[in-house]
C-alpha cells in the first residue's frame, strides 16, 4: 500500500515524541482509510466503536476530517522559488492529479521545464495530507491528557506518492518537497533559531539571518545555512546527501558542535555517510542532482537500494529483488512521467531480468528463474 511508507515514519515520529496515538498503533491505516472514505462498512463500524469511548480522539478526527475536506477544494498560493524554481504554480483541479508546473528554472546557466505528468489517485493524496496534519494534533492531545501545558505543536507538511509540493516558511524561506517526503517545523520556530526536520527529497531557498540560524536535521546529519539554496536527500544509498546550488552551507554529523561542520559552496556535493563520516565533493554537482524539481527521476550508476527507494516514492511500487546477481547491479536511466509499466519494462531490460507485477509489488528475478520454476 503506497501510504505504508508515510504511515510508518509518522508512527515513528509520534512514538519518539511520546505522543498519544490511536488506541492500537496498528490502527493508523484504518483511521486514515476511515477519514479518506475508503473503509468497508465493517471497518467503519469498528472505528466508530473505538471512538465511542474516546471523545477526545473523536474531536481530533473531526477536525482532521474538516481539514481533509478543505484540502480537496482549496488550492495553495503560488510560491516564487526564483533561481532554482520559478513560478511554482497552484495544484490543478484535474481528477486525480496534483502537479507542479514551472515556466523556467535557472541554475548555473542550465534551463529545464517542469512537466506536470505525474499522476496519483486522489485518496492517496488526501490520506497523506490527513496523516501529516494528524501527527501534530495527536501530539497536542497527548499533552492535554497528561495535564501538561502544551506548547504550539510542531507543524508538518508531507507529500504522497508521486506528488511534489511547496511551502513558504514563516520567515519567508521557501521549501519544495519531492514525492513521499516530509518537513516538520519545530515549535517556537524563529524565536531564537529556525530548526526543521526532514525526510525524503527537499530543496530550500533560505532567508539568511545570523541572529536566528537555520538548521536542517536529516537522519544523522545537520545542515546549517550560511545564506544559500540547497537540496537535501535523506535516503541516498550512501547516507544523507546535500547539493548546494547557490551560496554555502555547513554540513556535519548530527549532535556534533557547529564548528566541526564542513563548508560546502555552490556546485559542491556533500554526504554524511551512515557511519558518520562527512565528505565534501568539490565541484561535482550537476543538474541531475536536482532533476526531481523538474519532474525527472534520474539514476546515475545507482545501486538497487536507491532504485527501490525512488520507485516506491514516485510510483508506490515495492521492488523485491530475489536474485543476488541482480541485487549487485547498478542502473543509469532517466524518467519523466512515464507509466509504471514502462518504468518496469526499462528495469527489466537494464537488469536482464524477469519482473512479475502483483499489485503494488514487483518481483525482480533472473530471467532464467522461469526455467528453474518449472
Amino acid at each position: 500500500m503506497p501510504l505504508g511508507c508515510l504511515i510508518g515514519h509518522m508512527k515513528d515520529d509520534a512514538t519518539q515524541s511520546g505522543a498519544s496515538v490511536p488506541p492500537d498503533s496498528d490502527e493508523w491505516d484504518a483511521f486514515a482509510r476511515h477519514l479518506a472514505g475508503e473503509s468497508t462498512d465493517a471497518e467503519s463500524a469498528r472505528i466508530e466503536a473505538i471512538l465511542a469511548g474516546q471523545p477526545r480522539d473523536r474531536e481530533v478526527l473531526a477536525a482532521l476530517g474538516a481539514a481533509l475536506a478543505r484540502m480537496t477544494r482549496e488550492a495553495p498560493h503560488d510560491i516564487d522559488v526564483e533561481a532554482a524554481l520559478a513560478n511554482v504554480k497552484a495544484r490543478r483541479d484535474a481528477a486525480g492529479v496534483t502537479p507542479i508546473d514551472q515556466n523556467a528554472k535557472r541554475w548555473k546557466g542550465l534551463s529545464t521545464s517542469i512537466q506536470p505528468r505525474w499522476r496519483v489517485p486522489v485518496p492517496a493524496i488526501a490520506a497523506a495530507g490527513l496523516l501529516a496534519i494528524g501527527v501534530g494534533s495527536w501530539l497536542a492531545v497527548g499533552g492535554a491528557r497528561a495535564g501538561k501545558s502544551v506548547a504550539p505543536a510542531a507543524r508538518m507538511l508531507a507529500t504522497g506518492v508521486g506528488v511534489r509540493d511547496s511551502m513558504e516558511l514563516p520567515d519567508g524561506s521557501k521549501v519544495v518537497l519531492g514525492p513521499l517526503s516530509s518537513i516538520t517545523i519545530a515549535s517556537g520556530y524563529g524565536a531564537t533559531s529556525r530548526d526543521v526536520t526532514i525526510r525524503g527529497d527537499l530543496w530550500f531557498d533560505i532567508v539568511h539571518d545570523e541572529r536566528r540560524p537555520f538548521t536542517v536535521r536529516a537522519g544523522n546529519a545537520a545542515v546549517l545555512d550560511i545564506g544559500t539554496r540547497f537540496a537535501v536527500r535523506t535516503d541516498a544509498s550512501e547516507g544523507v546527501t546535500v547539493t548546494v546550488t547557490e551560496g554555502s552551507v555547513s554540513l556535519r554529523q548530527a549532535n556534533t558542535p557547529a564548528r566541526q561542520g564542513v563548508v560546502l559552496k555552490a556546485g559542491d556535493n556533500g554526504v554524511v555517510r551512515i557511519g558518520g563520516e562527512v565528505i565534501a565533493r568539490r565541484g561535482s554537482a550537476t543538474e541531475d542532482d536536482v532533476a526531481w524539481l523538474a519532474g525527472r527521476l534520474v539514476f546515475r550508476e545507482a545501486p538497487i537500494d536507491e532504485v527501490r527507494t525512488s520507485i516506491r516514492r514516485w510510483y508506490g511500487i515495492e521492488l523485491r529483488v530475489t536474485d543476488p546477481d541482480i541485487a549487485g547491479k547498478r542502473l543509469t536511466a532517466s524518467f519523466a512521467g512515464e507509466s509504471s509499466d514502462r518504468v518496469l519494462e526499462v528495469l527489466r531490460l537494464a537488469f536482464g531480468a524477469e519482473i512479475l507485477r502483483r499489485g503494488d509489488t514487483a518481483i525482480v528475478r533472473s530471467a532464467r528463474g522461469r526455467t528453474r520454476s518449472k
